[in-house]
């Protein structure tokens, strides 16, 4: 009888292994679904360089017109350029600025008679277009950052 039930507890020792090997190594064979390891974590966002910027010293204009100077036009521009053209571009602001005032000397006496007073998505898309002529395709965006009258 000891034989029998030494026998016994062999034999259900042998089950009891087999069985947790087949769960803990290939659980499909027992009808378990396979175990799915963690998801990994996203990837960390992308890095997000900031532009740099130039500011443009400010550009003081006057309105003449009749011969008189009708009003002082007073703003401030900031350049958005890449990174890499920074250096390059800060090198030619002097023909920006120069661009700039010719341009205002020319079409503001006309902006003020016309409309009255300035409009400034006008002024912006117009700088805009004046920078990427004078300095390159690298300037991204114009910002003006002050405008008053006086």
């Amino acid at each position: 009888m000891k034989k029998i039930v030494i026998l016994a507890v062999a034999v259900l020792l042998l089950t009891l292994g087999i069985g947790a090997g087949l769960y803990l190594f290939m659980p499909e064979v027992l009808g378990f679904p396979p175990k799915v390891a963690a998801e990994a974590p996203p990837p960390p966002p992308p890095v997000q360089v900031k532009p740099a910027t130039l500011r443009i010293a400010s550009i003081d204009v006057p309105v003449m017109l009749d011969g008189k100077a009708q009003r002082q036009i007073h703003f401030g521009v900031t350049l958005i350029t890449t990174p890499e053209s920074q250096a390059k571009i800060a090198e030619d602001l002097p023909r920006f600025r120069n661009a700039v005032i010719q341009f205002a000397y020319a079409n503001f006496p006309e902006q003020f008679a016309s409309a009255g007073g300035m409009d400034l998505p006008r002024l912006k898309a117009t700088l805009l277009i004046l920078a990427k002529r004078s300095l390159g395709a690298d300037v991204e965006d114009v910002l003006i950052q002050s405008y008053f009258e006086m």
